[in-house]
């Protein structure tokens, strides 16, 4: 008796979701190890920052409120943070264990989303093929940085939304093809493309990826292949006023883009050239990866300052211009190579807002979560493209893709690993990338835990000799608090080489002095002469054209280093700079009113509370600034 269709195609999704859980089974073992790993980097000023909920949780919302990561405070992703904290505890391991769900869920979103794509082209075995292409993003070596540094959980939260937008704007146009339009798809569509951004702001790109898909995968036809004039026009409408916005703002605001780079070690214009080459970088590490030097740290990579400096930014260049030329022919021509224009937009349109002309880092690993499913989208085409060639190539393409697939699970194993160990990941970034700044300092940190200064200073040095623009100040700073942790005594002209250099702006990292002054505050330098070190930055920083001098957190993480001395009068000038920078900061005028107390400046102190009450009457204090400022209030009397 001769199967009837519809039992192959269940036979084949029944295949898909066994191979799905095996895959998704596979990822989580695999990068169970890791999950106990360090915190890093931004976790440390966005997520570990939020504690103590479970006794105050009164301190929720300003925690969730909070974060200044981007300009619509990234609500969604806080709020994920403070849940986990107030249910299930205050630990980095949960917070990494709910990153790797995170991730297995995205899996599943992936799948479903390369299903639809797949299964509209008529692609062979499709569901097995999205399956297995969905379990290839999963176990990219290029995605442990993503699942395993914690405060990345915002770029995968913005990856759910967008996954779950096109995949609702899918259905939806589906029943719309067929005439039976079903309009909650369309709206689930719009509230995870309006969700988004609140994880992280680059969830917009899914608006253009959106169109693109519409205009050459589905190319806005029924299913009876009609084109349907009204999406037509509103999907072409909207690629072309999108399209000319960008022009627009490009024309017109290059110069304001270009001045956000002045602490920059690069141009907008280098960043643009260099994006060339980091875009084939992450497309070659997707697919056949470089496991030494994935990780966190690219702090090391050449700027390309010219098409010629250094010559593969031209022959970057040229590859990008044939490619999209090639797929632009391929895309008149034929319908797949609409598809495969679609899929490429898809990697290049994901990049649009990290990998352009805003004033970020050069490189960073995460930024590829979404755009590299359109990569694995482009793999799944072809191998369909191959499988219509005739049937019995079927299964032995889907066993060598699977194949394939297994390997950078072999690859992904042991990276997982390595991010379970601080040393280990240590160890690993550096030999993956020794002329790394970022590198260097990490292995000076960890070998000045362990009590060896001298060794320690040897990286802090080799930090600063590849760093670009680095200050001799900066260097001192670390090397004090290196010998700080090794509990070393810290050398007289350490602090003597603190303003040698640049005495006009002498100190650039915020971070190494707050690090160090919070291990003064805490007593942990017992080799430094605090007041000796208090003095010499006094004489650098109370000075008449303080404005130019430092930034205003310089000022006041030195009101911190005056206050832990109890020189009142000192920590009073340093804010007293600081505000005069930031006028209406309520930080500073927190930190202000304790000073103006402690030194009996009545009148100043009763200024302070009564705009700091006007602040609180007009829902402008977090709940922990009110608990701050409740210190200073006189008690009501009975």
């Amino acid at each position: 008796m001769k199967a009837r269709p519809s039992d192959n195609l269940l036979r084949r999704d029944a295949a898909a979701g066994v191979v799905l859980l095996a895959l998704l089974v596979l990822t989580a073992w695999l990068y169970w190890p890791g999950t106990s790993g360090p915190a890093l980097l931004d976790d440390v000023s966005s997520v570990l920052v939020i504690d103590n909920l479970q006794d105050n949780p009164e301190r929720a919302m300003d925690a969730i409120l909070g974060d200044d990561s981007g300009p619509l405070g990234r609500v969604l992703s806080m709020a994920t943070f403070v849940a986990e904290k107030l249910w299930l505890g205050d630990s980095l391991t949960i917070s990494k264990r709910v990153n790797l769900a995170l991730h297995l869920g995205n899996g599943l979103l992936v799948f479903l989303v390369l299903r639809l794509l797949l299964g509209h082209v008529r692609a062979p075995a499709a569901p097995v093929l999205a399956a297995l292409l969905a379990g290839g993003w999963l176990l990219a070596p290029l995605q442990v940085s993503s699942v395993l540094y914690v405060v990345q959980r915002m770029a995968m939260l913005a990856t759910t939304c967008m996954l779950l937008a096109l995949l609702a704007w899918i259905l939806w146009r589906q029943s719309l093809a067929r005439g039976r339009p079903r309009h909650v798809w369309l709206l689930l569509a719009v509230l995870a493309t309006l969700a988004g951004p609140f994880a992280k702001e680059n969830a917009v790109v899914v608006i253009p990826v959106l169109l693109v898909l519409e205009a050459l995968w589905f190319e806005c036809r029924d299913a009876a292949g009609r084109v349907m004039p009204r999406l037509r026009n509103a999907v072409w409408g909207s690629i072309g006023l999108g399209a000319l916005g960008l022009v627009a703002v490009a024309l017109l605001r290059w110069e304001s883009l270009a001045a956000r780079f002045g602490h920059r070690p690069f141009t907008l214009e280098e960043r643009l050239l260099t994006q060339l080459r980091i875009l084939w970088d992450y497309l070659g590490q997707l697919w056949w990866p470089d496991v030494q030097r994935l990780g966190i740290y690219h702090d090391d990579i050449a700027v390309s300052t010219s098409f010629t400096e250094p010559l593969s930014t031209l022959w970057a260049a040229l590859a990008w211009g044939g490619l999209l030329l090639l797929a632009g022919l391929a895309a008149w021509r034929s319908t797949s190579g609409r598809c495969f224009l679609a899929g490429l937009a898809w990697y290049l349109l994901g990049h649009a807002v990290e990998s352009s002309v805003l004033p970020l880092e050069l490189y960073f690993e995460h930024r590829n979560y979404f755009p590299a499913v359109g990569l694995w989208l482009i793999l799944g085409l072809l191998l369909a493209q191959a499988m219509r060639l005739g049937r019995p190539l079927v299964l032995p393409l889907l066993v060598y893709l699977g194949v394939w697939v297994g390997w950078l699970a072999l690859q992904t194993s042991p990276l997982a690993q390595l991010w379970s160990s601080r040393p280990l990941l240590t160890l690993h970034q550096l030999n993956g990338h020794p002329a790394s700044p970022r590198a260097n300092t990490d292995m000076a940190v960890l070998l000045a835990d362990a009590g060896a200064y001298s060794e320690a200073r040897h990286y802090s040095e080799q930090a600063f000799a590849h760093s670009r623009g680095e200050r001799v100040a900066d260097l001192a700073l670390r090397n004090i608090a290196l010998g700080c942790m090794a509990g070393s005594a810290i050398p007289a002209e350490e602090i003597e080489r603190i303003g040698r250099h640049n005495p006009q702006r002498p100190v650039s990292s915020v971070t190494t002095l707050l690090t160090l002054v919070r291990m003064l505050q805490d007593d942990r330098c017992p080799g430094l002469d605090r007041v000796r070190f208090a003095n010499h930055m006094a004489s650098l920083f109370l000075v008449e054209d303080f404005r130019r001098r430092a930034a205003p957190n310089i000022y006041f993480s030195l009101a911190v280093l005056e206050n832990a001395l109890q020189r009142f009068d000192m920590a009073y000038r340093y804010t007293d700079q600081y505000l005069a920078m930031l006028p209406d900061n309520t930080r500073g005028q927190l930190m202000q009113l304790h000073f103006t107390t402690a030194l009996g400046k009545v009148a100043e102190a009763e200024a302070l509370k009564a705009r700091l009450l006007e602040k609180q009457a007009a829902g402008e204090l977090s709940v922990g600034d009110g608990q701050t400022l409740a210190l200073y209030l006189e008690p009501e009397q009975d």
